[in-house]
């Protein structure tokens, strides 16, 4: 069994998210390649910490922007934080 990255920029709402996050650097504007990003790591909920590489943001719509999107590269799709 594999999972594969997701394709497109499909974005999926998250309400058990406490950032918005992405696999992706390439899709982010104004990335930060910052030596300590804030946070360092996502807690999935298997209890596993996923590195967090970068920071940036995201336009998902003329009139919707995401800032402090983290990226890790073991995620398998672009999550957006929902309250």
């Amino acid at each position: 069994m594999t999972l594969n990255q997701p394709t497109g920029n499909d974005w999926y709402f998250d309400s058990g998210a406490t950032s918005h996050m992405t696999p992706n650097a390439g899709i982010l504007s104004h990335t930060s390649f910052s030596r300590y990003p804030f946070p360092s790591s996502i807690v999935v909920s298997n209890g596993s910490l996923l590195q967090v590489t970068s920071t940036g943001a995201a336009q998902l719509h003329a009139a919707l922007g995401l800032n402090n999107v983290l990226v890790s590269p073991n995620l398998i799709k672009n999550l957006t934080f929902v309250r």
